[in-house]
């Protein structure tokens, strides 16, 4: 039983708790920036590049260091050390220096992510991955709903600086629960290896695109992933355009429509865990990809008078399909790739995620300036809910008869 596994107990704990310290502390600094040091719009369009330029630049070097050392050290490491930005943050002069020390601590959660999947491989049965990963999303989705919400309280009826206080104090919690969790745990060894030794990093990175490329489970579902992320990449910023069009009189509506989307996400993950394997990978992926779409093209047809309870079930829907791709994916990365390699593959698919996150975002308001907020919403929506329907229709020629019929190669250390 995966609730008597020790090891992923204290990891599971760790990692809701720096998850959670994120979302609190995302709030504290939009409010610092925008509203105590009143920064321009420019200023503050740099932040989300300050989270994802970093994936981008490093993700993959951080999968194939994930898989060639100790995992656990290495999440202490990175732990610790945002814990020590944190601090430095809560004395930052000013929006230049703020926004440097959000790019090292980005840095530190990107080789944070695929020594957290590998070790995650490597402490759950096979069996108990499903169990691991719907935990894990659960946790999160919890922590998108009630970070920014306790973070902004605290923030507001304290200060900016409590709350990164708090952020802190989780990493340093985090550091230490990890730190219970027996070092041979954290490693692969190497007769799980495919060669049992290591190679040079231009090889080993290789390998791992490799990987991903002969394997058609993989290469299909991060297809989809990426299409489901992008979609809501490139129009999740300009729900206030949307809303300011439909709801001009109910600002706090984005607000409810947020938390029914996070709740959403919370429900499809606990209904995952109630099981212990998945095959149906085309129904999984493409049935979330195209739930997306529907809460994207519903709510471009939104009007004025639109009732309130039909746009919360949408978006509470729209969110189960945020759930199914993000879980599915994690599940489908863990299930279908080599324990030796979970890091390189994970680090490659943190530097897609980085790239959707900067490019999407800037394509959804290029096309809400040339079409307007509804009509993008809708046209987006419908698009990627073809797609998503497509994957369930085609799921035996995209996906394969079964997993049984995809091979996973070895993975050479050639250089």
């Amino acid at each position: 039983m995966l609730r008597k596994n020790r090891s992923f107990a204290k990891m599971f704990a760790a990692y809701g708790l720096s998850a959670f310290g994120d979302y609190f502390d995302f709030m504290a600094v939009m409010i610092l920036l925008g509203f105590i040091w009143k920064a321009d719009a420019m200023t503050i369009a740099l932040l989300p590049l300050c989270f994802a330029v970093p994936g981008i630049a490093f993700s993959q070097l951080a999968g194939i260091l994930a898989d060639r050392w100790n995992k656990r050290n290495l999440m202490i490491a990175t732990d610790l050390l945002r814990s020590g930005l944190i601090v430095l943050l809560i004395f930052a002069p000013n929006a230049g220096v703020l926004l440097g020390l959000i790019a090292i601590r980005s840095t530190a959660r990107v080789f944070h992510f695929p020594a957290q999947q590998s070790m995650t491989r490597a402490v759950v049965a096979p069996d108990q991955l499903l169990q691991a990963t719907s935990l894990n999303g659960a946790v999160f989705q919890l922590s998108k709903i009630l970070g920014p919400l306790l973070g902004a309280s605290a923030a507001s009826a304290f200060s900016p600086s409590v709350s990164m206080a708090v952020n802190a104090v989780c990493y340093v919690v985090s550091a230490f629960l990890l730190l219970l969790v027996p070092a041979v745990d954290g490693r692969v060894p190497a007769a799980a290896s495919a060669t049992g030794k290591k190679g040079s990093l231009r090889g080993e990175w290789r390998d791992g695109w490799r990987l991903l490329w002969h394997s058609r489970i993989l290469r299909i579902s991060l297809l989809f992933s990426l299409i489901g992320l992008a979609g809501i990449q490139m129009i999740d910023a300009q729900f206030a355009v949307l809303f300011r069009e439909i709801a001009p009189e109910q600002p706090d509506l984005m607000g409810w429509l947020v938390t029914a989307i996070g709740a959403g996400g919370l429900a499809s993950v606990t209904w995952l865990r109630r099981y212990q394997e998945l095959t149906a990978y085309g129904r999984l992926l493409g049935g979330g990809v195209a739930l997306i779409g529907l809460m994207f093209a519903a709510a471009g047809a939104f009007r004025q008078d639109s009732p309130l309870w039909l746009m919360l079930l949408v978006f509470f829907i729209g969110g189960i399909g945020t759930g199914f791709t993000s879980s599915g994916m994690n599940y489908i990365l863990q299930k279908e790739t080599p324990p030796d390699a979970v890091g390189r593959v994970s680090g490659i698919f943190d530097s897609l995620n980085s790239v959707i996150f900067v490019i999407a975002p800037l394509s959804g308001g290029a096309l809400i300036g040339l079409m307007g907020a509804s009509r993008t919403f809708l046209l987006v929506g419908l698009a990627v809910g073809i797609i998503g329907v497509a994957g369930i229709v085609l799921r035996r020629q995209m996906w394969g008869k079964s997993n049984k019929d995809t091979l996973k190669p070895e993975i050479s250390s050639n250089a």
